[in-house]
């Protein structure tokens, strides 16, 4: 197996939003099954494309490629004895880098108004693979949403049926209306979306829980609604509330990772539903 073949499918990885990890040989010693530059991938279901010597070994290192992708950990230099005394017959050692390449975490702005926008432009600027939807096709504009990875224009209903999403998804809604803005709450409580934040205020809050709950909704449902959205920087204008909100979805995907690909711990927490100031309801 060429490197090419390994960096095609790191490429391919990538598009699919595979999470993966390359694993290379950067030194060894004594007898070993590889020399140094030789280059394994390994992703996340288990499968390999390339080498790093076969056998007992390989196996050993796929199983901590595996374990680096599963705890999103940073690159790591492994070192690894393969003499007789560790069960290995080569005699030699071996050191391997291994880099875990994560699809970035998703994102869902549904209302692309000015506080939209600015979610989505710091959003992918903070690293998300943002998704701008709204059910008005001539806001969802290049001018408007410059770096965003993909727009939707749909109903608010239907936007979880046309969207792909997964207990790793964040959702942050922000549409032009009340009604809206309950549609899309409604409807991405019936999916595993890890993050649904919510612009408003307390009593807007209030008022969507009583109607949510007596949609049949529990208080565990509605303890993954961040509402009022956004850390408490006493934001105001649209672009500062963007920052409000995109700073939470920071501390949220640091505190708790990805399902278990806990990345660097921020500092503090959150509670189920947010802190206690919000970003205002009004710049929509």
């Amino acid at each position: 197996m060429t490197d090419t073949a390994v960096l095609e499918a790191l490429y391919q990885y990538k598009q699919q939003a595979t999470a993966c990890a390359l694993v290379i040989v950067v030194d060894c010693r004594g007898s070993v099954p590889a020399g140094p530059g030789s280059k394994m991938l390994v992703a996340e279901d288990g499968h390999t494309v390339g080498t790093v010597g076969g056998g007992a070994m390989e196996q050993k290192a796929a199983e901590k490629a595996r374990d680096l992708i599963r705890r999103g950990g940073g690159p790591e230099l492994i070192h690894m004895d393969l003499t007789g005394s560790s069960g290995h017959v080569c005699g030699g050692q071996v050191s391997l880098y291994m880099e875990p390449v994560l699809p970035a975490p998703r994102l869902i702005v549904c209302g692309a108004g000015h506080v939209g926008q600015a979610v989505c432009r710091l959003g992918t600027y903070a690293g998300f693979s943002v998704t701008a939807a709204d059910d008005r096709q001539d806001i969802l504009s290049p001018e408007n949403l410059p770096d965003v990875h993909q727009v939707r224009a749909c109903a608010f209903e239907d936007l979880f049926s046309q969207i792909r999403v997964d207990a790793e998804t964040f959702v942050v809604v922000c549409t032009r209306g009340h009604a809206h803005d309950y549609t899309v709450v409604e409807n991405a409580l019936k999916t595993p979306v890890r993050y649904i934040g919510l612009l408003g205020s307390r009593s807007k809050k209030a008022a969507f829980f009583d109607n949510l709950r007596a949609a049949g909704f529990s208080d565990a449902d509605l303890s993954r609604i961040h509402t009022p959205v956004g850390l408490d920087i006493g934001a105001k204008t649209p672009r500062e509330i963007g920052f409000s909100i995109v700073g939470q979805l920071i501390s949220q995907r640091r505190q708790n990772g990805c399902k278990n690909r806990n990345h660097t711990a921020g500092r503090g927490s959150f509670g189920p539903d947010g802190p206690d100031q919000a970003a205002s309801p009004c710049a929509g």
